[in-house]
Parts: C-alpha cells; structure tokens; sequence
C-alpha cells in the first residue's frame, strides 16, 4: 500500500515537473503523443498555476469556466486517433478586451462594462477554437487600451488592479496588453494574445521578456474586440518562441466580412536561416537608458560575428507633425467607435455612450479614479465628428508620413532589414505620476500598419530588453525571415 501511495506522489511529481517544464507548442503535442500528460492535465496545471501565482502579479481576471471541459473533448478527439488542428489541445488567454461565448464578461478593465457578456465568439477567437486551441481564461489589461489618462499606470484597470512585472513586482509590465506579457512570461499558458494601437502588444513583451508579432494592418481581424481606433488597432500573439508566435499569427490571420481591413495572407515555409546573411540597418538607441544602449551593442557584435552586416542609420524624414496628427486620429475614432460598440451592448450594461462612461467614472471616482483621472476620455469626447474632411487629410498625411520614412529607411540604405531597441528596461510603478517610458520603437509601423515583431534579447539588472525587427510596407513575410535568422544569431547574457 506504501509503495502504491509512493508510485502515485512520484508520478504527481513527475507530471507537475513535466508540465512545467512545458512551453512550446512542439513540446506539449509530443507530450500529448507520448501520452505522457493529457489537455485535461495540463489545462488543470495551468489553472492550478495562475490560482497559486497570480495574486502577487494580477495578470489573468478571470479563467474560463469551460476550460476544463474543452480540453476533455481534446482528449477524447486524441483516444480516437484524431487532431483538431495545429493548436490541439494548447490553452490561449485572451485579454479582457476579446469577446467569448459563454459567461465570462468583456470589460477591457472598465466597471461600467462589468456585465458586458455578450455571448460571441470575437473572429480570432473562432480561428483559435478551429484550430483546436482551449481558451483558458481572460487577462488583465490597462482599462480601456490605456486611453483614458496621461498619467495612468500601464497594466491597471478598475476590474483588474495593478499588474506587476513578472520578474520584479514593483516594475511596470507596461501596457496595455500587459497581463497577457506577464502570464506568458509566467507561463500561465503557452499562448496569449493581446492588442495593439501603439506598442501595447511590443512594449509589455519586452519588458516581460518574451516572444511578440504586432501584425500587419488587416492580417487579422478586429471584430469583437473593444476598439480604441479602427487605422491602428491590431491583434497579435506572445509566445514562448517565435515559432509559436508565427503559428498562432497563421491561424488568427484571414479575411472577415465584419472588418472590411481585411485581406487574404499566406505565411510560407522559412528558409534555413543557418544559411542566410543579411544586411542589417540598426537605427540608434540614444534615447534609451545607457544600458539598454551598451546590450544593443553587444547584440549588433553578436550579429556581426554570425556573418551578418551591421550598419548604423536613421530616419531623415521630418516628422515633426506625425505624433500630433496621431493623437487627433486616435481620439476621433476612439469616440465614434466606442459609441458604437457601447450603444450596441446588451441591456446589462448600462452605459451606452462615451458620454455616460465620463459620467460613470464620475459618479463611482473611489472605485475607478482612485489614482489617475480620465483627461483623455473628455478630449475625445469633445472632438467634432462632423469634420471628416480634417480627419481624413489628417489621417491620410500621417500615414503617407510614417510608411514614407520606413520604407525610405529600406530604400536609402539597402538594408535587409530594420532593427531597434523595443524599449527600455521596465520602470518602477507610480501610481501617483504614472508611466516613465525611455523610449520606444513601435509608433511608425503602429501607424504606416506594418509588421512589428519583438525579441527578448538579455536583460539590464535583471530586466528583460527586446529587440525589434521593423518590416517593410507590404512585406511580413520577410520580417519573419529576418527574425528567424536575427532570433538565433543573438548573444543572450
């Protein structure tokens, strides 16, 4: 009987060891054909490891409560032989601004969409659940995509408190997609998504030290998912290798008549990267901290060593009006489009307007304003939707400005490929004051609506930095080459 009770703890172990150890995609399917742990066990872990570890970082809302009874289906698909498709049996956290089936609301962190459970499936959810991935749960998020202040805190929303870093709970996970970073990088799931305007899928994964694509502008749809502005909104996967991201990008991409963006694209096979150099154009990185500048470095004589060339350059297009028109085209369409989605939701949710959300945040200030006001909110809210001929010029001028200079950086320096520092390392968290970035790398393919993909590199101080692989207008095919061969040239300290 001793013996019995012992083999059983031993194979407990084994299993908690095994399925910790777990992170990519490739190593839980050979798990699974090995039979050595099934989705239902390894689904349990990772609910069992989120309940243990997330009250010290706030990353996840809430796990989904079928989670379990998906991964049994997966399982008894595997008894018979079959496989869903190239996500079997992966479990995804979504973040808290993508709709599901089932009852688990979408509150993109606000309390005024607390009971917004709209009972649909948002398009990339539907590519995830055809693929057969299990959709594990929801994560944290800074409310409202982080446009409601100029001083908020990266990673906070009055539903979900304050996400902390995953290697230093009193650094910033940045934001807003910084519960999805911060579960990846605490391998919560394998995969997770998040969404971007303007480095909030990039930013927290580099800082969180993991794996990141910002996609292309109409490779994967929007529907259903809270908007902020429909020319800059996109969702993208993290992931504990960019071969993971890669293949949850193929699956999430396709044509959606419910946003009219949307095109067809087709991921092909990468060369060898083994047997590919490049010519490299690093844009400098003076405007990081200076040891974010000296692991540059180190990672440009790294690319060096591996046969690569290395050339300095930087943007010479003037783009002195770009971030004003930016901010003017972000708020136009963040007030149309959340009036729309708000007057659109369910009885349940109260507020149908931006409007009433001012007025909601008003009248319930301790729970939803206790450190940060809402001063973005009202600047929306106060611009003239009327003026769509301003809006139009503005918009068609800022994103002409900032395709120009990237392809400009391509084109006037013969370079293979564009690469920067992502971000800095992250910053101690101030709720008082708010977010103290050191530089960023995500605005102009943020607005021209090109590839973004990030790369944990090293760490400063024991905080990760990423590197970023900035890809030409219409061409992410070879940004994923290029970061293939750049991703295992790199020196990681």
């Amino acid at each position: 009987m001793i013996k019995t009770l012992l083999g059983l703890l031993t194979c407990v172990i084994a299993l908690n060891t095994s399925a910790y150890e777990l992170k990519t995609i490739d190593e839980i399917h050979s798990a699974f054909k090995n039979n050595t742990i099934s989705a239902q066990q390894l689904t349990q872990h990772y609910i069992n490891r989120i309940n243990k570890l997330n009250p010290q970082f706030n990353a996840v809302i809430n796990i989904e409560p079928s989670a379990i009874a998906q991964a049994k289906k997966i399982d008894e698909l595997s008894a018979k032989g079959l496989w869903a498709g190239p996500l079997h049996g992966i479990p995804v956290l979504l973040k808290d601004n993508i709709e599901t089936t089932g009852s688990l609301p979408t509150t993109a962190g606000s309390l005024a969409l607390k009971n917004n459970i709209t009972n649909n499936d948002a398009f990339v959810v539907k590519q995830l659940r055809n693929a057969g991935a299990i959709i594990l749960g929801k994560t944290n998020l800074s409310e409202l995509a982080n446009f409601r202040s100029s001083y908020s805190s990266s990673g906070w929303s009055a539903v979900g408190g304050q996400t902390h870093n995953a290697h230093d709970i009193t650094r910033n996970p940045c934001g807003s997609s910084s519960g999805s970073a911060v579960a990846i990088a605490l391998n919560f799931a394998p995969v997770a998504l998040g969404t971007e305007t303007d480095g909030s899928i990039t930013c927290p994964a580099s800082v969180n030290g993991v794996y990141a694509i910002k996609p292309s502008m109409g490779q994967v749809s929007r529907s259903g998912v809270v908007p902020l502005s429909s020319s800059q909104d996109s969702v993208g996967p993290m992931a504990h290798s960019l071969k993971d991201a890669r293949l949850v990008l193929s699956v999430l991409q396709g044509r959606d008549t419910l946003d009219t963006s949307t095109h067809s694209f087709q991921l092909q096979a990468l060369p060898d990267a083994k047997k590919s150099s490049l010519v490299i154009g690093a844009l400098p990185s003076d405007k990081f901290t200076v040891e974010t500048q000296r692991l540059y470095q180190n990672q440009l004589s790294a690319l060096q060593q591996a046969g690569h060339k290395v050339i300095n350059i930087d943007i010479t297009d003037d783009l002195t009006s770009l971030f004003v028109d930016e901010y003017y085209v972000l708020l136009y369409d963040f007030k149309k489009e959340i009036n729309h989605y708000l007057v659109n939701t369910s009885a349940q949710v109260k507020v149908k307007s931006l409007s009433a959300l001012i007025d909601f945040n008003k009248q319930n200030k301790a729970a939803e304003m206790p450190h940060f006001g809402q001063d973005i909110l009202i600047q929306a809210n106060a611009i003239d939707l009327t003026q769509t001929d301003k809006y139009q010029k503005t918009k068609q001028r800022y994103r002409t400005l900032a395709t120009a200079a990237i392809t400009n950086l391509y084109k006037n320096n013969n370079v293979d490929v564009v690469i920067a520092p992502t971000t800095s390392p992250a910053w101690k968290t101030d709720l008082v004051n708010g977010d103290n970035f050191k530089g960023s790398s995500s605005s102009l393919s943020a607005i021209a609506g090109t590839t973004h993909i990030t790369l944990p590199v090293g760490k400063v101080s024991s905080l990760p930095v990423g590197l970023s692989i900035i890809a030409n207008k219409n061409q992410p095919q070879a940004a994923y080459q290029h970061a293939q061969i750049i991703d295992e040239a790199l020196f990681r300290p």
